[in-house]
């Protein structure tokens, strides 16, 4: 299995209108790099399009919603009482790692009411996306494809390339697995989509008939695996984040503040 079995369009091999989406698509998220879904969107020029035209409002609800405050809450307080009875200890980061962990803990909020905006929230789970079976540990396989199988076995999601690429993903990973192992990562999972959801709703982003989302493109078939990659990526950085020191809640005024600068 290779590493990445969905089309992308890379920041490196974006031609010019693609490039000037993916600049527009970093400066509303103020974000230093392009993430998977629109490389992915990118496949497909027209929704493409459409994801940039709407990014904008979407962020601003995020803003207005206290979204990305309030979702990285829903997961800290439930890892918190997962982390009560665990003998594990802290996880070590470098500031490298760190920063790309923080950099996607920032930008997938944003991205998860991006994709269930184009693509409605009648879309199921994409199936064995790190459930307690679906992470097994094999040594026959690179880090990478044992990561990929674990995440549905069609993407390498950008928060593990990021870690991959500074050789420094082998702890985090074990710290995911586990908690995969542990069977909660599927319904904290629910629980960010449900968020996402009511706050699209409260947003008034359903159409007259109370629909969400736009016809699903044929040239896209993974375009499903996102919003349970999304909001799985989301609790995964948050167990990062969680396991490696005591912190407060997550700070809503730095979140705003970050999204008041686009």
């Amino acid at each position: 299995m290779t590493p990445e079995t969905m089309g992308l369009i890379t920041e490196a091999e974006a031609g010019s209108s693609t490039a000037r989406a993916y600049d527009l698509i970093r400066s509303t998220l103020d974000s230093a790099f392009v993430p998977s879904i629109y490389q992915s969107l990118a496949t497909c020029p027209p929704v493409l399009d459409a994801a940039v035209e709407v990014l904008p409002r979407v962020v601003a609800l995020a803003r207005d919603a206290d979204f990305p405050a309030r979702v990285c809450a829903l997961a800290a307080t439930a890892l918190e009482v997962e982390a009560a009875g665990s003998t594990r200890p802290r996880l070590a980061l470098s500031d490298a790692s760190r920063d790309v962990i923080l950099g996607y803990r920032a930008a997938n909020p944003l991205n998860l009411l991006l994709v269930l905006a184009l693509l409605g929230t009648g879309i199921h789970d994409w199936p064995d996306v790190m459930t307690e079976v679906s992470a097994p540990t094999d040594d026959h396989l690179t880090l990478d494809d044992q990561i990929t199988r674990a995440h549905g076995g069609v993407l390498l999601p950008g928060l593990w390339r990021g870690l991959l690429a500074l050789s420094s993903a082998e702890d985090p990973w074990s710290e995911v697995h586990a908690f995969a192992a542990s069977g909660q990562l599927p319904g904290l999972r629910a629980e960010v989509r449900s968020l996402a959801e009511q706050v699209l709703y409260e947003g008034h982003f359903a159409s007259d008939t109370g629909q969400l989302g736009m016809p699903l493109p044929q040239e896209l078939p993974h375009l499903t695996w996102f919003p349970t990659g999304i909001a799985t990526m989301i609790v995964e950085a948050e167990v990062l984040i969680s396991s490696s020191q005591t912190r407060p809640r997550p700070d809503r005024d730095q979140f705003n503040a970050r999204l008041e600068r686009t």
